[in-house]
């Protein structure tokens, strides 16, 4: 584990170190050589070393993160069936890893963008109503459990009730605006 968190700073502290070397010697900014590398990271997203290139960098992104998943948990599954008595035991740790790019280069490959697009929308959508949801539904929850069940509602429960309704109204009036404006319609 300190060996992966290791090599992966290294990593990221070289990437940073060639995005810091693209500046000019006059001290203004280049960002040109970032932007290449991000630039030739999409171009495979899309599919681009196959000239299927689909021109969304949304769904390039997408797909290069659906092949690392993929990657991980086949690699993982393999890995873990491995071992001296395991159903994959014929597979070493380096043949595993090859089989798990393979298989995951295939599945980003065929994944076509609109079922890439649908994926993300539900997950999207599922994220946000547990984001959005939870402060909702524990809000409501709390105006019904105020005060306890022993207690008398006080001025001061009143008032707390009060608030947490300002703040439940808050969340839904700028919920509403926010996908007002998302779907083009500002009321």
């Amino acid at each position: 584990m300190k060996r992966l968190v290791k090599n992966s700073l290294l990593f990221l502290l070289n990437l940073f170190i060639v995005g810091c070397s693209g500046t000019s010697a006059a001290g203004v900014g280049n960002t040109g050589m970032l932007n290449g590398v991000w630039n030739k990271f999409l171009w495979m997203g899309q599919l681009g070393f196959l000239n299927m290139s689909s021109g969304n960098s949304v769904v390039a992104f997408t797909r290069i993160l659906v092949w690392i998943l993929v990657f991980t948990i086949i690699f993982a599954v393999v890995t873990m069936m491995g071992g001296k008595k395991g159903a994959l035991s014929f597979l070493n740790r380096g043949q595993g890893g090859v089989v798990a790019a393979i298989l995951a280069t295939i599945t980003a490959i065929f994944l076509s963008p609109s079922v890439l697009l649908g994926v993300g929308t539900g997950w999207a959508t599922m994220v946000a109503l547990l984001l959005i949801g939870g402060p909702v539904v524990g809000i409501g929850f709390l105006l019904f459990k105020i005060p306890g069940n022993d207690e008398e509602e006080t001025r001061f429960h009143v008032f707390l009730k009060l608030v947490l309704c300002v703040l439940l109204f808050w969340i839904l009036a700028a919920m509403r605006t926010h996908v007002n404006i998302l779907g083009g319609k500002l009321l």
